[in-house]
């Protein structure tokens, strides 16, 4: 830290202003979704908890482990590509049958004509 940049020090004078300080106990309510968010944004949002099981699991599988992550990351391209199409389906964006959405698309729609 250089000289020019300067650390909050609490003093006497400034513990007499108010301050509103955020402590996890006291901020119990959820994120709130961003206003605009749309397409690769909102997917990595939704999808965090799902990647973050995957990569610590190709991570293991790296350093020699055993591990097999395929559940994981068709768990988590699944959860992707389900918020890309119902996303894309909103803004009335045209799904491409060639693409990784519309291929998805047309698997969701197998699925539910087998069920």
């Amino acid at each position: 830290m250089g000289s020019s940049q300067s650390r909050p020090e609490i003093t006497s004078e400034s513990s007499t202003t108010p301050t509103t300080i955020t402590t996890p106990s006291t901020n119990n309510k959820a994120k709130k979704q961003p206003k605009n968010e749309t397409g690769y944004d909102k997917a990595t949002r939704i999808c965090r908890k799902k990647k973050k099981l995957y990569d610590a699991c190709y991570t293991a599988q790296l350093s020699d482990k055993e591990e097999n992550c395929e559940e994981l990351f068709d768990a988590y391209k699944s959860c992707f590509m389900r918020v890309m199409h119902k996303d894309m389906a909103k803004r009335g964006v045209k799904i491409s049958e060639n693409s990784m959405i519309g291929e998805y698309k047309e698997d969701v729609a197998d699925e539910d004509d087998n069920i």
